[in-house]
C-alpha cells in the first residue's frame, strides 16, 4: 500500500473558509453558471441551528423556506454536523448491496416509525431525493402488479426534476415535456377554495360541509370506466406543496384509498414537503388520523427534504406484504449514503426527544390566527391553509371570482426580502393558452423557532403586505 498522503488543515482550511470575494462571484455567474441564480449568495446560518442566514452583503434574513423546506432543525444545526463528522470517521460510502452499521439503525427507525400499514414495512434509501425515491416505488408497485404500467397522478402536482418525474407532474413553463407520458393518468385533485362544483365554503383546506364529493366520484368514473391501459399504483400528496399548499379532505383521501383497494391499485404517498414534523405530526398520515381518527395510510410512501436534516437523501417505504425488489430492479452507486443516514438517524432523535412537531403545531397555530384576523382587513388574502407550519397564504383580486392575484405574490415577496425575511411560493402553474397562475405564499420557516420569532413573521408580513398593495 502506498504512504497515505495527507493535505495539512491550513490547506484544507484555506480551500474551504477562505474569503469570498466579489470577482469571483462575477466570474462564476457569468462563465460558468450551467443553471440560473437568483442573485442571492448563501452564507449559512446566523448561529447554529438559526432560524436566520446572511447573505454576501451582510444582511440577517429571517429564512421562511427553511431553504426548501430541508432545514427543519435550523441552518447548520450542530447536532447534524457532528452526526456527519462522527460517521465520516466510520464510513462515507460502500456497495449497495452491501449491510453497514449505520444502515442497519436507520432501516430499522424509518420501519418503526412509520405510520399506519406502513410500520414494520421495507425502506428503500438513495442520496438523489424524492424523485428518486418515487421511482423506487413505482418499480415496486410493477414487480408487485405484472398486469400494467400505468399510474394515476393527479393535476397540480410536482414530483421531482427527472425527465420521468417531470412527465408525472404538473405542466411547467419549460421548453421541454417529461418522458414517458403514456405512462401516466392525469385526474382531478380536489382544491376545495376553487371547487368546479361552486361550493363555496371549502376554506382552509376543509371542504364545504354540502359538497358531495363530486370530484372524488369523478376519480373513481376515470379510474374504473374511462381508463386507456390497467393502472397499477396512484401517486398523490396529501397535502399539496408546490401546487398550492392545499390539504386533500379526509373523506376524499379516505374514498380514494377505497378505489385503490377496490382495484388493486398501490396507493403511493408522495410526503416530500410533509414528513418529519412539519405538519405538527411525524407524517400528514399521522395528522389526518390525528385530527379525523381516520387511518388513511398508503401502501407506500416516499420522504426527502428534511429527512437528514440538509443531506441529500430519499426515501421509499412499503408496506411489509410487498414482494421486494432485487439488487437489479433498485440499485445505484450511492444507494447507502452514510452520511445522510446518519444525519436522519440524530434529526429523528431530535424531534421526538425534543417534541419539535408538537411545537410546530403550537406555532402555526399562532401564525395562521394571526393571519385569518389579518384577512378581516385584508380581502386580498382569500384563503390561508395549514396545517403546523406548513402554511400557504392565497392572493386574489375579487372576493366573489376568487381570480388569483400573481402581482400581488410577487411584489409581496420582493417587498418583504427587503424587509429582512424571505417567504416562498408555490411554483407557476402554466395554462394551455399560455398565461401562468402563481398566487400562493409559502411560509415553512425551521421548526425550531421560538414565539418572538413567529411574531416576528406575522409583523413584517403585516408590513410587507401593506407596502405591497401600495406600490400595486
Amino acid at each position: 500500500m502506498q504512504e497515505p498522503r495527507y493535505l495539512s488543515k491550513e490547506e484544507i482550511e484555506e480551500l474551504l473558509l477562505s474569503k469570498l470575494t466579489q470577482d469571483e462571484i462575477d466570474k462564476c455567474k457569468k462563465d460558468h453558471l450551467l443553471v440560473k441564480d437568483r442573485d442571492i449568495v448563501y452564507m449559512g446560518g446566523t448561529a447554529p441551528g438559526s432560524v436566520y442566514f446572511k447573505t454576501f452583503e451582510g444582511r440577517e434574513i429571517l429564512d421562511c423556506t427553511s431553504q426548501a423546506w430541508v432545514y427543519n432543525l435550523g441552518h447548520n444545526n450542530p447536532d447534524i454536523s457532528y452526526a456527519i463528522a462522527l460517521q465520516s470517521q466510520i464510513t462515507t460510502h460502500a456497495w449497495s448491496y452491501f449491510l453497514t452499521p449505520v444502515r442497519v439503525k436507520f432501516t430499522n427507525k424509518i420501519a418503526e416509525i412509520a405510520p399506519g400499514q406502513l410500520k414494520g414495512g421495507r425502506v428503500s434509501v438513495n442520496n438523489s431525493g424524492g424523485g428518486w425515491a418515487l421511482e423506487c416505488a413505482i418499480r415496486l408497485a410493477m414487480v408487485n402488479n405484472k398486469k400494467g404500467d400505468k399510474f394515476i397522478v393527479f393535476r397540480r402536482g410536482y414530483h421531482g426534476s427527472s425527465l420521468v418525474m417531470m412527465g408525472a407532474s404538473q405542466r411547467l413553463p419549460m421548453r421541454f415535456s417529461g418522458f414517458g407520458t403514456e405512462h401516466w393518468i392525469r385526474t382531478f385533485y380536489p382544491y376545495c377554495y376553487h371547487c368546479p362544483w361552486n361550493y363555496r365554503e371549502g376554506l382552509g383546506g376543509e371542504r364545504d360541509k354540502s359538497c358531495n364529493l363530486e370530484c372524488l366520484e369523478m376519480v373513481r368514473q376515470q379510474i374504473e370506466l374511462y381508463t386507456n391501459g390497467t393502472p397499477i399504483g396512484c401517486i398523490i400528496e396529501p397535502i399539496q406543496g408546490p401546487g398550492g399548499m392545499i390539504p386533500a379532505p379526509i373523506d376524499f383521501l379516505m374514498g380514494l384509498k377505497e378505489i385503490c383497494k377496490n382495484n388493486n391499485i398501490l396507493l403511493i404517498y408522495d410526503e416530500a414537503q410533509t414528513g418529519f414534523g412539519r405538519t405538527g405530526k411525524m407524517f400528514a398520515t399521522e395528522w389526518y388520523e390525528a385530527k379525523y381518527g381516520k387511518d388513511i395510510s398508503p401502501d407506500i410512501m416516499t420522504l426527502t427534504k428534511a429527512a437528514a436534516a440538509g443531506v441529500p437523501i430519499g426515501i421509499t417505504v412499503g408496506k411489509s406484504k410487498l414482494r421486494s425488489l432485487t439488487e437489479f430492479e433498485e440499485h445505484s452507486t450511492f444507494s447507502s449514503p452514510s452520511l445522510a443516514m446518519a444525519a436522519c438517524l440524530v434529526n429523528l432523535e431530535i424531534l421526538q426527544k425534543y417534541k419539535i412537531p408538537e411545537s410546530a403545531a403550537k406555532l402555526g397555530e399562532m401564525i395562521t390566527g394571526f393571519l385569518r384576523d389579518l384577512s378581516e382587513d385584508f380581502p386580498e388574502i382569500g384563503d390561508i391553509r395549514g396545517p403546523g407550519l406548513f402554511i400557504g397564504v392565497e392572493f386574489i383580486k375579487d372576493e366573489k371570482t376568487r381570480e388569483p392575484h400573481n402581482d400581488l405574490l410577487n411584489r409581496m415577496i420582493h417587498i418583504a426580502w427587503k424587509n429582512g425575511i424571505f417567504f416562498g411560493e408555490q411554483m407557476q402553474i402554466l395554462s394551455t393558452a399560455g398565461y401562468y397562475i402563481q398566487n400562493v405564499l409559502k411560509i415553512k420557516p425551521p421548526l425550531v423557532m421560538n414565539d418572538e420569532e413567529a411574531d416576528m413573521i406575522c409583523i413584517l408580513f403585516e408590513k410587507s403586505l401593506k407596502e405591497a398593495l401600495k406600490s400595486i
